[in-house]
């Protein structure tokens, strides 16, 4: 199995914008170097730097933990002005400006991984994978970020929303964590608040502030509305994409030859062989998230879709319905392919290599790594 991220710096990428930089402004632009960190810890870090709430800084995507990090912020009136450089986080001051960065506001992500080869297949693999992608692009699966702990969860959260299950899904949010013995020790905590807060991992402020409601006596579903509606609408993102990757998964597997890759608890299907004109037809296909607002071109893909949504029981009424304060679905579109920018196979070792890129926003870098190799990712 190959590895990537043995260390931080095996894993480098740096968001591509161009900033409106003036004099003065609403807004004061920071460039963010991270490292070992997650995105919303450096946010609650430069937020106490800055004297700012982690909710006046703007930022366009989330970014690896385990990795180095280069990131636009925006800041939102801040008290003070501050640069920082430090081992794991550095902040430096660009200037000022009238708009806050956004989710998903930037033009591209460059990346540069060293991927380690453990076996003969995948250095046999890596040119072939690595001329395919160059002719056609890789299929533009969602990653490890956008499932957050799922992989250590039993259940999506949303699905125990749909059945009004306040209390599962809220057992299931805060107790699906990578470390087994602390999570057996918080279900066995399960309702006993005082204890469940002894245990809470450090770092868990907003969760925190949710068991002191349910101390208190708050409900289930009221306490779910004490998270930003940034962190509720992720419990919605992550069973959408794992619909989406569904669909498209489905379609390589039934019309195409491909190669079946392990992901999470799932699998990813990768073409492996394609005709140019067969690859021309569906090279610009676009697959809806529902089918439903937003319908399908290809007639494959919409039969595709009725049979998932179908499978996982979802009906119109349950598309169309609110829980904590939001629309749990909502419908849009996702290219099934992606073509990187500038790949650079820059060293090819005995057991590793290095490969860079640029991906358009929304695309991730392990995904083609997978598409590369037709090979699962230690991580």
């Amino acid at each position: 199995m190959a590895r990537i991220k043995d260390s931080p710096e095996d894993f480098f990428v740096k968001e591509i914008r161009t900033l409106d930089l003036k004099d003065s402004g609403e807004f004061a632009y920071f460039l963010l170097r991270k490292k070992n960190m997650t995105t919303n810890e450096a946010v609650r870090e430069v937020s106490k730097i800055l004297g700012v709430k982690p909710s006046d800084i703007g930022y366009a995507g989330l970014k690896d933990k385990r990795a180095v990090t280069e990131q636009y912020l925006s800041v939102k009136r801040p008290r003070r002005v501050r640069e920082v450089e430090d081992e794991n986080l550095s902040l430096r001051f660009l200037g000022y400006g009238d708009r806050p960065i956004r989710l998903g506001d930037l033009e591209g992500n460059y990346f540069r991984i060293r991927v380690l080869l453990t076996s003969r297949r995948e250095r046999a693999r890596l040119e072939e994978g690595f001329d395919l992608v160059k002719r056609f692009g890789f299929e533009n699966y969602f990653g490890e970020q956008r499932f957050g702990s799922v992989k250590h969860a039993e259940e999506f959260i949303i699905k125990h929303l749909i059945r009004h299950d306040y209390e599962s899904a809220m057992r299931e949010y805060l107790t699906s964590l990578g470390d087994r013995r602390l999570k057996k020790q918080l279900l066995k905590a399960w309702r006993d608040w005082d204890r469940f807060l002894e245990l809470m991992p450090k770092g868990s402020h907003y969760e925190v502030e949710v068991v002191k409601a349910l101390r208190r006596g708050v409900s289930f579903k009221r306490a779910f509305l004490i998270l930003p509606a940034s962190v509720r609408l992720m419990f919605s993102f992550a069973y959408q994409s794992y619909l989406w990757n569904r669909y498209l998964t489905t379609f390589v597997v039934r019309y195409f030859p491909h190669c079946s890759v392990p992901f999470l608890k799932w699998r990813l299907a990768f073409i492996t062989r394609i005709d140019e004109s067969v690859f021309e037809e569906i090279k610009h296909l676009e697959i809806p998230f529902l089918g439903r607002e937003v319908k399908p071109e290809n007639p494959k893909v919409d039969l595709i879709i009725r049979d998932v949504l179908e499978d996982e029981g979802l009906t119109p009424g349950v598309l169309k319905a609110e829980r904590i304060g939001m629309r749990i679905f909502t419908d849009g579109v996702r290219k099934a392919f992606v073509f990187p920018r500038d790949l650079t196979l820059e060293e090819v070792g005995d057991k590793y290599a290095v490969l860079s890129f640029v991906l358009p926003p929304g695309s991730y870098a392990t995904v083609l790594i997978r598409k590369i190799l037709c090979s699962p990712l230690d991580m």
